[in-house]
């Protein structure tokens, strides 16, 4: 009897006397972890090659039955890791079956048993130098929620899914506490609001008051999202505390001009106070002051000095605090949108952003791009435009990208499109009869397919392929839903600040008792894939080399399809993405690597490819943008920076929504 034949028909016999079908896969997971236990360096080879002679042993004994224990299977694992000399491996695998079964005689419920393996867990991890007290507790924490979520939140086939290695649901320690990935801040609304933080904000007439809350904001946010925070349309949310700020420092100022030199005879400084505050822009009053010096040429040429002299200490003052802001430590990835504001405040408040950046790893900086506003040479930003092409051909560690708001993608009437880190997105919103975007919400979370997986279990069978790719997408999208609902049940005051200020949209309006799918529903939910190049390498191996192009936009297409098919159904706003999560791309690439071997093109590399990852032209890029709705990084390297202006003038015309420029040499 063949191997296949064999492994077909065979049955596994649980401890609870439950059957099931023969699973290599959960085999050779276990046998990863085990080597995953042990402190000491390994290749993912070591347990593919455990995995193989496992499998070798399971035919010659069990070749003429039809069952076979899942203790004796675990027996096979340790023989062979012994014969093959892995005796750490083994004694840390013994060890770890020894204590299971300690814990199923105390614990007789199957989620109690479940929930035991946290503290498995625990033990089993080896602390490393940089390991501090605190450090030690935040992960021994974090594996607690980890599988406690698994044991008694999530539904038990949305479980078997991820530890198969099939799909990956991120973040699942933050399950237990209601935590989204990620938010955008629209100051602007926030300022509006009828809350105490909003009443501060606009309270607000120094910069660096009103930048210090902004951090405050940062450092509360961050414990109740677990990934990114983004701020749209940056430059113009600060316009109106420039301007606050603009007039205090005039006021300062004409205060010290008028205790210097007596001029209370000629004016009244109260009354001059008054009409300062009426100000509207930063253009000096001529008229207003005429009325008030009275052909006095020498008194308003002084307060013209004064107005010019403010101006300058307010573009010291708005490039501090900005320095201060871009440098200022978080955990979490951040991300600022600007270049649309083109008034003489937003200008003012532009030029210091560009002038206040930091290259800082988790910073991320979106240049919105639009022909009227600032890629024209004869627009009002296009300086601004220019001098943001040579910080990002110079940046190193932060990120720099365009977003181009011309194309139709991100084209809409009312609002400016917004990206998040890496090249995420937040699609149009499905629930509401507009369907536009909705300042102040962001994704709730994403769950990633393994393409990977599913081309190499079915080799030149692009209907198997599908057909399992149908299944995949539907055990992710019960996830996200399994998860939706759990983010849903949360209260609002467990998470005072993303709704109780108002950050999300419409949070500030609930009152107890509401439950928050209300506001939550304008989210996104997001289908992430990644190892499109290897799928296609799995999938059709030596052949079809000249159309692996086409069979991938119809394997991105075919997705795109079935989430927006759920969308509809479920009345919420399900997209697909394709931006680097590296962590993924390593684990779905090592989980293959131990069930089937190193495979050349294929799992011989550190990670999965992200994105399209093929030598396509920019036309095919932008049009596989358009489908990967939920984001997608493109990233295109300069040779020198003179090719700047020619490369974004390519990628403009061929339809990008939005693109990473550096230098080679990063």
């Amino acid at each position: 009897m063949s191997k296949t034949t064999l492994f077909d028909t065979l049955i596994v016999v649980k401890r609870s006397g439950q059957r099931t079908a023969f699973q290599g896969e959960k085999i050779a997971l276990a046998i990863q972890k085990a080597f995953r236990s042990v402190d000491i360096p390994y290749h993912d080879e070591d347990v593919n090659k455990v995995y193989e002679k496992v499998l070798q042993q399971i035919e010659k004994d069990y070749q003429d039955r039809k069952t076979i224990n899942i203790e004796n299977i675990q027996d096979i694992i340790e023989m062979v890791l012994q014969k093959e000399k892995f005796m750490d491996v083994y004694q840390s695998f013994s060890a770890y079956r020894k204590r299971r079964n300690i814990s199923r005689k105390t614990f007789v419920g199957k989620q109690q048993h479940k929930f035991l393996k946290a503290i498995e867990a625990l033990g089993l991890y080896q602390p490393k130098e940089q390991d501090t007290p605190s450090s030690l507790l935040s992960k021994f924490g974090s594996t607690i929620s980890y599988e406690f979520a698994k044991a008694y939140l999530l539904d038990s086939k949305t479980v078997k899914s991820h530890d198969s290695g099939t799909i990956f649901l991120h973040s699942i320690e933050t399950i237990p506490m209601g935590s989204i990935e990620s938010i955008s801040i629209d100051l602007r609304e926030l300022e509006t609001l009828d809350t105490p933080f909003s009443l501060a904000l606009r309270s607000q007439t120094q910069v660096t008051g009103y930048f210090e809350l902004i951090k405050k904001l940062l450092l509360s946010l961050q414990n109740e999202v677990y990934g990114s925070i983004m701020f749209s349309s940056f430059d113009l949310a600060l316009e109106s505390i420039a301007l606050k700020q603009y007039k205090e420092i005039l006021k300062n100022y004409f205060a010290l001009f008028f205790q210097a030199n007596e001029f209370e005879n000629f004016f009244s400084l109260e009354k001059l106070e008054k009409e300062l505050d009426h100000l509207t822009d930063f253009t000096f009053p001529k008229d207003l002051f005429a009325s008030f010096v009275h052909e006095n040429h020498f008194l308003l040429l002084s307060c013209q000095n004064i107005f010019a002299a403010s101006l300058s200490q307010l573009k010291r003052m708005l490039s501090a605090s900005l320095a201060s802001l871009f440098s200022f430590s978080l955990e979490k990835e951040i991300a600022y949108n600007f270049g649309m504001a083109s008034s003489f405040a937003g200008q003012l408040v532009l030029d210091s952003i560009l002038s206040s950046l930091q290259d800082q790893e988790r910073i991320h900086y979106f240049f919105q791009v639009s022909k009227k506003i600032n890629s024209s040479s004869h627009s009002p930003n296009y300086p601004y435009f220019k001098q943001f092409q040579e910080i990002s051909y110079q940046a190193r560690f932060c990120h720099c990208y365009y977003i181009f708001l011309d194309n139709r993608f991100n084209s809409l009437k009312e609002e400016v499109v917004s990206y998040f880190p890496y090249g995420a997105r937040v699609i149009e919103d499905n629930t509401t009869l507009e369907k536009k975007l909705v300042g102040g919400k962001g994704n709730l979370a994403t769950v990633s397919i393994n393409l990977v997986r599913i081309a190499l279990k079915h080799p030149l069978d692009l209907r198997g392929f599908y057909k399992e790719l149908d299944g995949v997408i539907k055990s992710a999208s019960d996830a996200l839903l399994n998860r939706f609902e759990i983010e849903c049940s949360k209260h609002i005051r467990q998470l005072p600040v993303l709704y109780g200020y108002g950050v999300w949209h419409d949070g500030e309006k609930l009152k107890d008792g509401d439950r928050l799918r209300k506001i939550l529903k304008h989210g996104t939910l997001t289908i992430h894939f990644c190892g499109l190049k290897e799928c296609l390498e799995a999938l059709f191996q030596a052949e079809k080399k000249d159309q692996r192009l086409t069979y991938g936009i119809e394997i991105v297409q075919f997705m795109k399809k079935k989430i927006t098919k759920l969308s509809d159904e479920n009345n919420l706003n399900f997209s697909l993405s394709a931006v680097p999560y590296e962590f993924v791309e390593r684990e779905f690439k090592q989980q293959d690597t131990a069930i089937f071997g190193k495979l050349k093109g294929i799992t011989d590399q550190e990670k999965y490819s992200s994105g399209y990852f093929l030598p396509v032209k920019q036309e095919s890029l932008a049009g596989f943008q358009k489908l990967a709705n939920g984001g997608h990084l493109d990233t295109i390297y300069l040779d020198d920076f003179k090719s700047m202006e020619e490369a974004i003038d390519s990628i403009q015309k061929a339809n990008f929504g939005c693109i990473e420029i550096k230098r080679k040499d990063c």
